[in-house]
């Protein structure tokens, strides 16, 4: 436990000068707000826009919890899964594990300085997007009860625990490739194009089964789903599977997604030369 502050400090050091690690925080803290208020400016009384039950519940409580955090999932999928990715390749772009063992960091207390980093910025992440969700919540919410405020606000650990989860994917292909470019472009296609046509290709049209839901990046998503109950009842009924896993099911998969990625970024580090 001695080593905790240790180890995060010398991450810290790292990442607070560097200049894309600070243009990331930035976007992330003011497009989280920002793109969900800019929804004020559309006309939801349009029927296409009924499934969010029109203008004020979008953002006040309980609702905000749901769609605050569905909308930061698609920042935490580009943002964090960018720092996961710069946070492993950098150390060999600037030769800085190397250094580090050099001067007597072991290869476990670089993982584990790397993993307790990634669980920080995880973690304020959700604190952040919580944050943002009480203040828009109490601003639209004309008449409010703590039942009502608190309601859903237990999705903001299941959201620390997705953005988590993209961290560690991230850092997983920068300890296989080891290139930047390389290793962002693979995590971008598998996320947009990888996933989705092979949860399409074999499950879809093949094999009909709840399996198609056991892929990493579903089960992240469905920790923090988009909140369209009506409509995903609707496709249940008429393809005969479910929409969504269940928050203990999203729960359970994400988790030993994360254990077996960080499992094998850990016998990666083991392993390989430097």
């Amino acid at each position: 436990m001695a080593q905790i502050p240790y180890l995060l400090g010398l991450e810290w050091k790292k990442l607070k000068n560097y200049r894309v690690f600070r243009v990331v925080a930035l976007l992330y803290l003011v497009l989280l707000p920002g793109f969900y208020l800019t929804g004020k400016a559309i006309d939801l009384s349009h029927e296409d826009f009924a499934i969010i039950q029109h203008g004020k519940v979008f953002y006040s409580f309980p609702s905000i919890w749901e769609w605050l955090g569905y909308e930061g999932s698609w920042l935490c999928y580009f943002f964090l899964g960018f720092l996961g990715v710069l946070l492993i390749t950098n150390e060999f772009s600037f030769q800085t594990l190397r250094q580090g063992i050099i001067n007597g960091l072991s290869r476990s207390e670089f993982f584990q300085a790397k993993v307790l980093i990634a669980a920080v910025l995880a973690l304020a992440a959700a604190l952040y997007m919580a944050l943002c969700a009480l203040a828009i919540g109490f601003w639209h919410t004309d008449t409010m009860y703590l039942s009502t405020v608190l309601k859903n606000s237990e999705l903001t650990w299941r959201y620390a625990l997705m953005a988590f989860g993209y961290l560690s994917f991230g850092m997983l292909l920068g300890t296989l490739l080891r290139r930047t470019g390389i290793a962002l472009f693979l995590y971008l296609a598998y996320g947009a194009f990888i996933e989705p046509m092979l949860r399409y290709a074999v499950h879809f049209r093949y094999f009909r089964h709840k399996s198609m839901h056991y892929y990493p990046f579903n089960a992240f998503d469905d920790l923090v789903p988009i909140p369209i109950s009506e409509m995903a009842e609707a496709w249940s009924r008429e393809n005969g599977l479910t929409f969504f896993l269940s928050p203990s099911e999203a729960v359970l998969l994400s988790s030993l997604f994360i254990a077996l990625f960080l499992g094998l970024i850990h016998l990666r580090l083991q392993r390989m030369d430097l």
